[in-house]
């Protein structure tokens, strides 16, 4: 039996349809953000804003092979368009709306860079007055080489060298100050199922953390 988040008194249960709920996945790549959050977007309902969402319109510009490293000015390309749509969901998205968020973590326990987009992120719900839940996905080596190597995944522009697997897989998670926190382990889940936990954890609409 999946143990439940401790309960806190300050954030009231959720209706049966939620509304102006953010739930920010983060993890590895190749770890089954994208997928988790295309079946949350239709669920909740919500609109998915993944983290090549705002990287995109930069890397086919460069034209990366999924291999090779990246220019670090990329970065600051990517970082500037984030901050236009985060500012887009804070001042002019109906404020009812949902949404889902997704950030790959390469760097053990967060680059400092990852921490600013947390930031950013979490500062734009704040602005619009939605509670937030922090989704950390973890699963382990095998599983992840499998999911990373996915052909499709170069269609998006994402990285598919699952030699990277085992270094990625035995990353310390990226810990965010932030009350409503759910910690997932994924492996051997299908993203159906991993959809479904988070699910529950979005209708209980509790802050806390939860371990799973």
């Amino acid at each position: 039996m999946l143990p439940r988040p401790r309960q806190a008194a300050n954030l009231p249960a959720m209706s049966a349809a939620p509304h102006n709920v953010i739930v920010y996945l983060i993890g590895p790549p190749g770890i089954g953000k994208y997928s988790v959050g295309q079946i949350l977007a239709r669920r909740l309902p919500a609109r998915l804003i993944d983290n090549h969402f705002w990287c995109n319109p930069i890397l086919q510009i460069v034209e990366p092979d999924g291999r090779a490293p990246l220019p670090p000015a990329v970065w600051d390309r990517t970082n500037a368009v984030l901050a236009a749509v985060l500012e887009t969901v804070a001042t002019l998205a109906p404020p009812e709306r949902n949404f889902i968020f997704t950030h790959a973590v390469w760097d053990d326990g967060g680059h400092p860079m990852d921490f600013m987009i947390a930031g950013q992120i979490l500062s734009t719900a704040e602005r619009r007055g939605a509670r937030a839940l922090v989704v950390n996905l973890s699963c382990a080596a095998p599983d992840l080489a499998a999911r990373i190597g996915r052909e499709e995944r170069a269609a998006r522009l994402k990285t598919t060298d699952a030699a990277q697997a085992g270094r990625l897989a035995a990353l310390a998670p990226m810990r965010l100050n932030h009350g409503w926190t759910l910690d997932l382990e994924t492996t051997g889940l299908s993203a159906e199922a991993v959809a479904e936990v988070v699910m529950g954890e979005v209708g209980r609409g509790a802050g806390g953390t939860g371990c799973y």
